[in-house]
Formats: structure tokens, C-alpha cells, sequence
């Protein structure tokens, strides 16, 4: 049986063309993918709010 952790979906947001950019461009001269950026940004958004509700 496969392991579901490891699937990879397709995630669609509504945003505007200057944020898609803006989020491309900071990404781009880090050498970082858009899903690497958006991995990060969970990664420190989950921190942000844990350290908020201490």
C-alpha cells in the first residue's frame, strides 16, 4: 500500500497577480522552488503561531 504522506495534490489559491509574482521573485535569487517557498513559509507560519499561543 502506498503511503498516502508521500502523494503530491495539487493546492489553488486565489491571489493576486502582484502577490504571485512578488512570491516568485523572492524564491527565484535564493535558487528556491515555489514549493520549497511555500513549505518554508508553513514551516514558519506553524512556528509563528505556537510561539503566539504561549
Amino acid at each position: 500500500m502506498p503511503d498516502d504522506r508521500k502523494r503530491m495534490a495539487n493546492l489553488n489559491l486565489k491571489i493576486s497577480e502582484d502577490e504571485r509574482w512578488a512570491f516568485k521573485e523572492l524564491c527565484v535569487p535564493h535558487r528556491m522552488s515555489q514549493v520549497d517557498g511555500f513549505r518554508l513559509a508553513v514551516t514558519l507560519l506553524k512556528k509563528h503561531l505556537d510561539e503566539a499561543d504561549t
